[in-house]
C-alpha cells in the first residue's frame, strides 16, 4: 500500500519522530533552534512515560490478563478508564468509526468469501477507531470467468485499528478489552469482533445443496431399490448401512466447509493483530507521544522557517513542506499544535500573530518546566 494514497482530512503524521528532526536538521533552523526541538521531544516523552505509569495503573482492575494481586478495593470507574483511553486515542490521531459505518461495512461480505453475524448484545462497551485509511484493492478469482481470471476488487483499507469492549456478563468476561490491528479492509471490519458466528455463502449453500442433494436423493432411491428385492437380512442392512454412510459423508462436507472458513478467519487475524490489553495501552501511548511530538515540533519548525501570520496560513504551509519534502499530503491539525506551543510557553502573548519567543527565553521556559518535572 502507498503511503501517498492517505487520504485527505487524516491527521495521521506518517513519518518517524527520528526521520522528521532528521530532515529539520537539513534545514535553515539554527542550532538554538534544532536545542529546542530536542528539548521538546524530551520534555513530551516524559510527560507521556507519567501517563503510562497512571493508565496502567487505572487498567489494572480492568485487565483480563492481570496476574498481579490487587490487595486494595477497586476504585476506579471502568467508564472513567475508557473514557482516559478515548483521549489517547484521539491524541494518537485516530477517528471513531460512527455505528453508521460500523452497521455499512458489516452489511458488506468479506473479499475472503466469510459471512459472519456479530452479537452485539454481549458487550457493555464498544467502540472501533481508526488511524490511516487509504484506498487500496485486491485480487480475487470471479466466478464469471470460471475463476480462470481475477478481477481487482477496490476498498478501504484502515491502516490501524483499535477495538475496545466489555462485557454486560463481568462474572464470566471480566474486564476491559483492548486489541490493536493492521492493516483491515473495511468488509472485514467484523472478523475483529469476539461473539461471531461464521456463515457460510450463498454459493456454497447451493453448491452442497446441489451436489449433496443429488447424492443423497440418488442414494436414497438406489437403497429402495436394493432393499425392495433384498431376500436377506443381512443384505439389507448392508444396504441401509451404506446409505448411512452416504448421508454422513454429505453431512461432514458442511462442517469441512465451515472448518475452512473458521482457519481463514483465524489467518487472517493472526497476521493483523498487533497488540492486546495492557500492551496495546503501551503500544497506544507511544503512537500519541510520537504524534504530539511531530505536531509541535514542524508548527515550531515553520513558524521559525517563514514568516506565518494566521492559523490558516501555518497549516497551509506545514502541509506544503510536508507534501514537498515526502511527497505525501496531510491535513495538518494546526489548531491542536498551536495550543500545545502556548502550553509550553513558546508563542509570544500577542495572539493576533503567530510567533515563536527569543530561543534563548524559549529554552528557559522549557527548562524550568523540567525541572518542575522531576
Amino acid at each position: 500500500m502507498n503511503s501517498t494514497s492517505i487520504v485527505q482530512y487524516d491527521h495521521f503524521i506518517p513519518v518517524s519522530t527520528s526521520r522528521l528532526i532528521e530532515v529539520l536538521q537539513q534545514t535553515a533552523l539554527t542550532s538554538p533552534q534544532m536545542a529546542i526541538i530536542h528539548k521538546l521531544n524530551q520534555l513530551i516523552s516524559f510527560q507521556f512515560y507519567q501517563q503510562l505509569v497512571s493508565l496502567k495503573n487505572d487498567y489494572l482492575a480492568f485487565n483480563p490478563d492481570r496476574e498481579l494481586l490487587l490487595d486494595q478495593p477497586l476504585q476506579t470507574d471502568p467508564e472513567d478508564c475508557i473514557n482516559t483511553v478515548k483521549s489517547t486515542l484521539s491524541a494518537a490521531n485516530f477517528t471513531e468509526l460512527n455505528q453508521l459505518q460500523i452497521e455499512y461495512a458489516l452489511q458488506k461480505t468479506s473479499p475472503y468469501g466469510l459471512e459472519i453475524q456479530i452479537d452485539f448484545s454481549a458487550f457493555e462497551n464498544v467502540s472501533l477507531f481508526y488511524r490511516g485509511m487509504s484506498n487500496g484493492s485486491i485480487e480475487m478469482r470471479d466466478w464469471r470467468s470460471l475463476y480462470l481470471k481475477k478481477k481487482s476488487i477496490s476498498m478501504i483499507h484502515y491502516q490501524r485499528l483499535f477495538l475496545l469492549l466489555r462485557y454486560k456478563d463481568q462474572q464470566h468476561k471480566p474486564g476491559i478489552h483492548f486489541k490493536l490491528f493492521k492493516d483491515i479492509p473495511s468488509p472485514d471490519l467484523e472478523m475483529l469482533f469476539p461473539e461471531c458466528k461464521v456463515r457460510m455463502k450463498v454459493l456454497d449453500k447451493v453448491k452442497l445443496a446441489v451436489t449433496g442433494g443429488g447424492g443423497t436423493a440418488g442414494g436414497l432411491l438406489a437403497t429402495i431399490g436394493k432393499v425392495t428385492a433384498a431376500a436377506s437380512p443381512w443384505t439389507i442392512a448392508i444396504a441401509l448401512g451404506g446409505f448411512g454412510m452416504l448421508i454422513w459423508r454429505q453431512i461432514s462436507k458442511v462442517f469441512i466447509q465451515k472448518t475452512r472458513y473458521m482457519a481463514t478467519l483465524a489467518q487472517n487475524l493472526y497476521f493483523h493483530n498487533m497488540d492486546n490489553n495492557a500492551g496495546a495501552i503501551t503500544f497506544l501511548v507511544d503512537l500519541a507521544r510520537q504524534e504530539e511530538i511531530k505536531e509541535v515540533i514542524l508548527a515550531y519548525a515553520i513558524l521559525n522557517l517563514q514568516i506565518i501570520s494566521s492559523l490558516e496560513q501555518l497549516d497551509s504551509a506545514c502541509e506544503q513542506w510536508f507534501l514537498e519534502t515526502f511527497d505525501t499530503r496531510i491535513d495538518f491539525d494546526v489548531s491542536d499544535a498551536v495550543r500545545k506551543l502556548r502550553r509550553f510557553n513558546i508563542l509570544t502573548d500577542d495572539t493576533a500573530t503567530l510567533s515563536c519567543r527569543d530561543s534563548k527565553q524559549v529554552i528557559e521556559n522549557l527548562n524550568k518546566q523540567w525541572q518542575a518535572f522531576i
